[in-house]
């Protein structure tokens, strides 16, 4: 007879039961005021080693569709540490994910509303199926021109796999960043960076064109800490630019005055 945990009502059942057994943080906003996710207010670390000891304890029945039959039941109950949960436990089988699983991925987007949900769903599901699968671009696309700032998050997070493991699609990346180039929110700031400066390790020269092409209009935050990986002169460059667009005098030039 199959083992009634196998079930999604009887995993998110034991799940739920053993974050209820967890300390609960001073609460937290579910980052985003169009989110319907409710949270917990569980430490991260805590949460992630509850999925780590439900799948030793259960590795002989956990299987992918299993799996992603709990991410469904967890995202139909709200519950953003049941989400992050059943999303570690899916993570699990990636290297399984066949291509069909973009399509339910789309449909758990809206639960991307919440910022810290929009990180497990990018790192753990959409950034290794865009990996196997660029071709899916136009839907990340879609995502990052989004006014939820978890989508976008979620966005960056699948297009961070382009320029991962030996992959090279740094024009891909380009035209994501290029929708993002005026993103405000602190979080995507740095991670729409962390993009620019991890695709320049692949194709220095694209990004270096890139973020001189769009110094005029893009949010400057973000072009100069995306620029941290070219070299000394052409960032010292597009500094330069940068300040002089925004009337900054640099100190040399003002002590010579």
């Amino acid at each position: 007879m199959k083992n009634s945990v196998t079930t999604p009502t009887s995993i998110l059942k034991e799940i739920r039961s053993a974050l209820d057994e967890l300390e609960v943080e001073k609460p937290k906003g579910a980052g985003s005021a169009r989110s319907a996710v409710k949270a917990l207010g569980l430490k991260p670390a805590s949460v992630r080693a509850v999925a780590r000891d439900f799948a030793a304890r259960h590795r002989a029945t956990l299987d992918l569709p299993t799996a992603v039959a709990v991410v469904d039941a967890a995202i139909a109950r709200k519950v953003r540490e049941e989400i992050i949960v059943a999303l570690e436990l899916l993570d699990r089988f990636r290297k399984e994910f066949p291509a069909s699983l973009f399509s339910t991925l789309d449909k758990w987007v809206p639960v991307a509303d919440d910022l810290e949900v929009a990180e497990a769903l990018g790192s753990r599901v959409a950034a290794p199926l865009l990996g196997t699968d660029p071709t899916k671009i136009g839907t990340v696309k879609k995502w990052a021109r989004t006014r939820s700032a978890g989508r976008r998050r979620l966005a960056v997070l699948a297009t961070a796999a382009l320029v991962a493991d030996n992959r090279r699609d740094v024009p891909a990346v380009l035209e994501v960043c290029e929708i993002l180039l005026n993103e405000e929110h602190p979080l995507l700031v740095a991670e729409v960076a962390g993009l620019l400066r991890s695709s320049t390790k692949v194709d220095a020269k694209a990004v270096q064109d890139f973020l001189f092409r769009r110094s005029i209009d893009g949010n400057p935050e973000i072009l100069r800490a995306g620029s941290e990986n070219l070299d000394a002169a052409r960032r010292a460059a597009l500094i330069a630019k940068l300040e002089a667009q925004a009337g900054i005098v640099p100190l040399a030039a003002a002590a010579g005055r």
